[in-house]
């Protein structure tokens, strides 16, 4: 599968792709045990969104690494969204990112699977205001390839 746009923009809504969107029963936005930040145990059966940012390339492989993962933790993947665009575009200018947000905001799915935080956003203040949102909505983030770390840590808060 080779995606048929170029890398120049994100503000186009044609720029990113939903490769999968199952039928899920609507439920709570929070699901107790979900990870956050790499922590490795979690809820069987949680739904999730995975996601991932390429400048330049097939997303896919990552997208497939995703899946795995997600599947080998016994999680139902709702969802796998990509946007094709600069790394350092805020999450704000990204189409798919958007819906990521709103399947979790609606309670669709109940985290985000990500590759690495960079892939969301670059900068750390900008790193924190996402984990913020994720934290309103009841949702959660977990990175692949980041260190666990923690909640506190996490949200950037008693001098971590």
């Amino acid at each position: 599968m080779k995606p048929e746009h170029d890398a120049l923009t994100c503000a186009r809504a044609s720029e990113g792709t939903t490769l999968a969107l199952g039928p899920t029963p609507r439920g709570a936005n929070h699901a107790p045990g979900l990870p956050q930040s790499g922590e490795p145990d979690s809820q069987p059966g949680a739904r999730v969104v995975l996601y991932a940012c390429h400048e330049l390339g097939d997303p896919v492989a990552t997208l497939r690494l995703l899946r795995t993962r997600a599947l080998d933790r016994g999680w139902v993947v709702h969802a796998e969204l990509y946007d094709l665009c600069p790394l350092a575009a805020r999450s704000t200018q990204r189409p798919q990112w958007q819906l990521v947000m709103k399947l979790l905001t609606h309670g669709d799915a109940q985290a985000v699977l990500v590759l690495k935080e960079a892939q969301i956003e670059l900068e750390r203040r900008h790193q924190l205001e996402v984990r913020r949102r994720l934290e309103v909505v009841g949702a959660m983030a977990h990175f692949l390839l980041e260190p666990r770390r923690s909640r506190r840590e996490v949200l950037g808060r008693g001098g971590g």
